[in-house]
Order: structure tokens, then C-alpha cells, then sequence
């Protein structure tokens, strides 16, 4: 009786299982035909469940099971949409991405967490990207339909009151090089991808999935998606439309000039202040400790090119990137895990960046007058401003233990916690 039983229950199972897989396939159509794959961030943020994959498996037969599937959705995401090669590249890390989360899912949910370990360690992290990803896009339409008026001109003054405006020098150079649009452009759109390919890089040296790498660019996002609703801006190219790159504004007439909220239509996102891509840019630098050197150079490369692309692209102003560096260093410190909150190397930097960045916020919406004063004074804070806060968040406790050093290459206990490692991380939680 106990057997037909068993047998029972486990058709049950199997035909639960199968009934779930066949609702992740529907789901996964659904979002092949109504997703629009050609808009980069949201291609590159199912892009990154696709690096997560790869990064995990070591099986020839399920990498060409992913590549049939990829292929195959990469049909049909690209049926009668077809642009240019360009758009095309990323209708097909969208592609292979929603094949990844399908495929992973199906793995974790037939045979369990327990038989595919891996599967799960990265279904977890490319689930959550996927989230933010689309997070981002809500995020920006509610901001923008609550702030109608918008900030530009206070940030384009306060650009000004530098003696130049660089969002509009580097977008009339990148205009004179046709050649650097599409590197501008995958560049600036693929921090996605950076944020898998930082998770990857320590998702083997833990049995567990990296909770304080999702936390950090989690919280850090919802922070500054909060912000953009206290310092609403839209980027020189919204705000200034036609007029954008080839408009000069000398420095004497910009002091003469009054500033005023401008509105703008709904469409545009308000994706500032701070520049959330210079963020994501400096955490994901900041914490590739005990990675390897090509590994350091290559985020440090992309927090440089974010940098030059916010600005060549008209998405940003100089200031919603001075204002990302002390933002920056207070999500680092706060979400630091290596030390106590108590301790002085983590309150400290967390206060004080939390203070700079409300003291430019301030600046910005009512210090303008005082930056007009010279261009000496707007120099001399901005480089104060960046410097300190580059060089304490690099200074800063270690995100996890796995970041506090090298493990050897074929060490069993590569890069896992060390029990002094393990005691640190212990105190942090008991916070």
C-alpha cells in the first residue's frame, strides 16, 4: 500500500514539475514576442543571466541545448524586427539570456537546489538583475510623472561655473568620429553585463549565492532612484533638444543669467541626480579586490568610459558625476560587510559621504550664486570633493571576505572565508 502510495505521490511530483516548466516556457514566449529586445539595457540586463550561465556550466550537452534554444528565440525575438547588425548583436544577448533563465529554472526546479547547486548560485543573482533591470525603467517613468519641472538649468549652470560645459565639448568631439558612437553606446548601455560578469568572479568561492554584491547594487539603485526625485534631471540632450551639442554659452553671459525649472515632457526619464551609471561603474571597481589584475583594469576602463559616455552622450552633467563619487562612497561604506558598523572605518566614510552628497545636493539647488563667484572656488571643490571620495572608498573595509585576498588557483578553500573572515562577517550580522 506504501508503494502505490509513493508511486503515486511521485507522478504527482513529476507532473508538477512539468506543469511548472511548461509555464516557464509560456512565460518565456510571452517575453520573447512582447519584449522589446532592441532597447539596450533591457537586452544586456537578460544578457547577464546568459554570462552567469556560461560562467557556471561545464556540461557540452546543456551549453548545446542553450545554444539551440538561444538560437531559436533569437528567430523570433528578431522576426520583423530586424534594424542593423549593431541593434541585432543585442537582440541576441537578450535572446540567449531569457534562454539562460529558462533553462536554469527548469534545472532547479526538476531535479532541486540540493542536486544542481550552480544552477541555482546563478538563477538567484540573474533573476535579481533582471529585476532592476526592469526596477530601472519603472523607476525612471514614475519620477518622471512627478516631476514635470525639472532642475537642467541649475545643473547647467553649475556646469558653467566651471568656464566650459563638457557634456557639450565631448559630445561635438565624439560627433567629429562617427567611429566612437557604437563604442560610446555599448559602453555606457552594457553596465549590465558588468554587473554578471562582477558576480561571476566570485560566485565559485562560496557554496551560497553572493548576497552582498546583489545587496550593494540593489540598494544603491533604489537610493538613487529615491534621489532623482529630490534633484530631478533630464540630461543636456532632453533639455536642450536641437540646440544640443553645437549651443556655446559664454562664461559671462552664463553669470548674468537667472535660473529657472524648466518642464519637459513626460517622456523623458529622469535619470538624475546621481548618475546612477558612473555608481554602478564605481562599485563594481571598487570591488573587484582579489581579482584578477586584467580583471581591476578592466572595471577601472569601464568606470572611465561610463564617465566620458554620460557626458559625450548628453545623458548627464558634470555635476550628477561629481555628486556619484560621494554618493558612492556612502553606499560602499554602508554596505560594507568585513566590519562592524560601530567601527570607525565604516560610520565614518558613510557619514561623511552621506553629508558631501547632501552638501552638493545643496549646492546645486541654492549655492549657484557663490559658484559664479569664480571659477576657482567650483574647481577647487570639485577636485576636493573627487579626490576624497575616490580615495576613502578605495581605503574602505572589504565588501565580503572573499575580496580580502587571493586564494591560490587550485586550492580546495579558494577564496572562501577564512575563520577570522567568517567571525568579521558574523559581528556584521549581529548588527
Amino acid at each position: 500500500m506504501s508503494s502505490v502510495k509513493a508511486t503515486r505521490e511521485t507522478r504527482l511530483s513529476v507532473m508538477l514539475r512539468a506543469l511548472l516548466c511548461a509555464l516557464l516556457g509560456a512565460l518565456v514566449l510571452n517575453a520573447a514576442t512582447h519584449l522589446d529586445f532592441r532597447h539596450p539595457f533591457i537586452a544586456y540586463g537578460f544578457g547577464g543571466a546568459f554570462l552567469l550561465h556560461v560562467s557556471v556550466e561545464r556540461a557540452a550537452k546543456r551549453l548545446a541545448l542553450l545554444g539551440a534554444l538561444g538560437g531559436l528565440l533569437t528567430a523570433w525575438v528578431v522576426w520583423g524586427r530586424f534594424h542593423d547588425l549593431a541593434t541585432l548583436l543585442v537582440q541576441v544577448m537578450g535572446a540567449f539570456g531569457l534562454a539562460s533563465l529558462f533553462l536554469l529554472s527548469c534545472a532547479v526546479f526538476w531535479n532541486g537546489r540540493k542536486r544542481e547547486p550552480a544552477a541555482y548560485r546563478a538563477l538567484l543573482p540573474a533573476i535579481v538583475l533582471t529585476v532592476l533591470v526592469f526596477g530601472a525603467q519603472s523607476a525612471l517613468n514614475t519620477a518622471s510623472f512627478l516631476h514635470k519641472d525639472t532642475l537642467d538649468f541649475y545643473a547647467f549652470a553649475f556646469d558653467g561655473s566651471l568656464g566650459f560645459q563638457p557634456s557639450f565639448v565631448l559630445a561635438r568631439f565624439v560627433n567629429s568620429k562617427p567611429w566612437l558612437l557604437p563604442l560610446a553606446k555599448v559602453s555606457y548601455e552594457g553596465v549590465p553585463l558588468a554587473m554578471a560578469a562582477l558576480y561571476a568572479g566570485f560566485m565559485r568561492r562560496r557554496d551560497q549565492p553572493v548576497w552582498e554584491i546583489i545587496a550593494v547594487l540593489f540598494f544603491s539603485t533604489m537610493m538613487g532612484y529615491a534621489f532623482f526625485n529630490v534633484f530631478p534631471v533630464c540630461g543636456p540632450s532632453y533639455a536642450f533638444g536641437r540646440e544640443f551639442p553645437a549651443m556655446t554659452v559664454s562664461y559671462a553671459a552664463l553669470r548674468q543669467m537667472t535660473v529657472a525649472k524648466v518642464s519637459l515632457p513626460l517622456a523623458f526619464p529622469r535619470n538624475g541626480v546621481p548618475s546612477l551609471h558612473l555608481t554602478w561603474a564605481l562599485l563594481i571597481w571598487l570591488n573587484t579586490r582579489s581579482l584578477p589584475r586584467w580583471a581591476r583594469w578592466a572595471a577601472l576602463a569601464l568606470v572611465l568610459a561610463t564617465a566620458f559616455d554620460t557626458l559625450a552622450s548628453g545623458e548627464h552633467y558634470l555635476f550628477d558625476l561629481v555628486v556619484a563619487l560621494p554618493f558612492t562612497l556612502w553606499m560602499q561604506a554602508l554596505m560594507a560587510r568585513t566590519a562592524s558598523i560601530r567601527d570607525r572605518r565604516r560610520w565614518l566614510p558613510a557619514v561623511c559621504g552621506c553629508a558631501l552628497f547632501m552638501a552638493w545636493l545643496a549646492i546645486g539647488r541654492f549655492g549657484l550664486p557663490l559658484m559664479m563667484a569664480g571659477r576657482a572656488l567650483a574647481w577647487l571643490l570639485v577636485i576636493a570633493s573627487s579626490t576624497a571620495s575616490v580615495a576613502w572608498a578605495i581605503k574602505l573595509p572589504a565588501m565580503i571576505p572573499e575580496m580580502q585576498g587571493a586564494a591560490p588557483p587550485n586550492s580546495k578553500n579558494a577564496g572562501l572565508p577564512s575563520p577570522a573572515g567568517r567571525s568579521r562577517l558574523g559581528v556584521w550580522r549581529g548588527v
